[in-house]
């Protein structure tokens, strides 16, 4: 498919997404889809029965209705744009979802949501369904990019407002919009953009549910221009429209560069450790001179982390008051990794219940006040829009000093795990949610997703025991 060089950007974006066929992407595209597909489920699973999931959920239900749509794991049938909203809560609950560090953007809560609530309700077929998701990965990443840091530094979440227009794209591919429409539903779903950071600086509930925001967002844009309401079809370049809204200094050629041969999904790093991106491989170094040199906070006096310029003032504060700035504070989750590391190995992944016990434990709580925060050279170097590395060096009482070094984060580009790897991780985080049986089955769907399955087994067969839903 040939893209037309003299349309804007919204035009030429819109006409790759309603021309896309599945036939056209790489096999490493298809497959890191379907994988993409299975982590969405396993983050889920980890997501459904937090606090503030239970509210999204209870809160949704008591609105009333019910629709084609499933709420997973609970079995609720609601309609697309509610289903959306509920499994996109669940799938950003914990931090654990996939990211792009470029785009600070966290895809799969956004667009997989809306992707599955849809193809439910129309019952897609699984290539229909990768085809969407492929489309509203590629859309949303690419506007994150072209729109960062710049949007960041403004205050601006991408999950929320690129993640909309995403998911609007990909929904619009399963009611098989033409290139106007899908034009139109990206003005409307910009209407619905939106999301600030305020959150970084003075903690709140609120981050939780970013993913939702953008997913419901992106399924009612498409279907109001489904009922001919419908957005600016220049919204991206338009002179008082995205770019110019959210960003200071954007690059519209991030959106349209190589659209349709390269494919920046694959830029998209699997999540080992519940917390923000940027502070992965930090904690990857903390776990591992922790399990290598058997430490426990009290011997350390002393911590340097080498970190680029972009978290500064954001993922550096030592004294986090709560679940969510523990989970986006450098110095803390490395305390936790180097204390946790001793135990449970270099392998580890921190858990949130991890993050909870380590707000009330004070030799930890101490041990972040000694992380130092420096802006490293060699750090900022190795940032790119795929991951950050780190450096770790440590001063012990006994005057000894240690350092790691962590180039690619575990579940980066770099380092990125298998199908075998991603399922093993699968099977361990559902074992007990899903009826015995269940577990092989939905890898099987997923797995094949590109031949015979339809998205609505995949949601009938990811549905709870009973018990485990019990469970406070």
């Amino acid at each position: 498919m040939s893209l037309s060089t003299t349309k804007g950007t919204t035009a030429v974006l819109a006409e790759w997404a309603a021309g896309f066929r599945l036939e056209a992407a790489p096999a490493v595209v298809v497959d890191s889809m379907k994988a993409k597909v299975l982590d969405f489920l396993r983050v889920v699973t980890v997501g459904a029965r937090l606090p503030w999931s239970r509210s999204a959920r209870r809160l949704t239900l008591s609105l009333g209705g019910t629709g084609d749509s499933t709420v997973l794991l609970f079995g609720d049938h609601l309609d697309a744009a509610r289903a959306a909203f509920v499994n996109g809560a669940f799938a950003h609950a914990c931090d654990l979802d996939d990211t792009h560090v470029g785009s600070m953007h966290h895809a799969g809560a956004s667009i997989l949501p809306a992707v599955l609530a849809m193809a439910e309700r129309t019952d897609a077929s699984g290539r229909e369904l990768l085809e969407a998701a492929i489309i509203g990965y590629e859309a949303s990443l690419r506007i994150g990019l072209a729109t960062q840091p710049s949007m960041f530094n403004r205050g601006f979440m991408s999950t929320s407002s690129c993640g909309a227009l995403g998911a609007a794209l990909a929904v619009g591919k399963l009611l098989h919009f033409n290139a106007e429409d899908m034009a139109g539903a990206l003005g409307a779903a910009s209407s619905y953009a939106g999301g600030l950071a305020q959150f970084y600086h003075s903690g709140s509930v609120i981050k939780r549910i970013n993913g939702a925001l953008g997913a419901e967002s992106g399924v009612m844009a498409a279907l109001l221009t489904q009922q001919g309401i419908w957005g600016p079809r220049d919204i991206l370049e338009g002179e008082a429209g995205f770019f110019r809204a959210f960003s200071d200094a954007c690059d519209p050629t991030q959106v349209t560069a190589a659209l349709g041969c390269e494919y920046r999904l694959l830029e998209v790093s699997a999540k080992i450790h519940a917390g923000a991106g940027r502070l992965q491989a930090s904690v990857d170094a903390g776990l591992s001179l922790g399990s290598e040199h058997g430490l426990t906070p009290e011997q350390i006096v002393d911590v340097e982390v080498g970190i680029p310029q972009v978290i500064q003032g954001r993922l550096t504060h030592t004294d986090p008051h709560d679940l969510q700035s523990a989970q986006m504070s450098v110095p803390f989750s490395l305390a936790m990794s180097l204390a946790i590391g001793r135990e449970r190995g270099a392998r580890a992944g921190l858990r949130r219940e991890d993050f909870e016990s380590a707000l009330v434990a004070p030799e930890i709580c101490a041990l972040a006040s000694r992380v130092r925060c420096v802006l490293d050279a060699e750090v900022e170097a190795g940032t790119n829009t795929e991951e950050v590395p780190s450096r770790v060096t440590i001063r012990l009482v006994d005057g000894r000093e240690f350092v790691a070094r962590v180039p690619h984060p575990r579940g980066s580009p770099h380092r990125r795990m298998s199908w075998d790897e991603l399922g093993a991780l699968f099977e361990d985080t559902v074992a007990g949610a899903l009826p015995a049986g269940r577990v092989a089955q939905v890898l099987g769907l997923v797995a094949n997703l590109d031949r015979d399955t339809r998205a609505r087994r995949i949601t009938a067969a990811f549905v709870a025991n009973p018990d485990w839903l019990k469970v406070e």
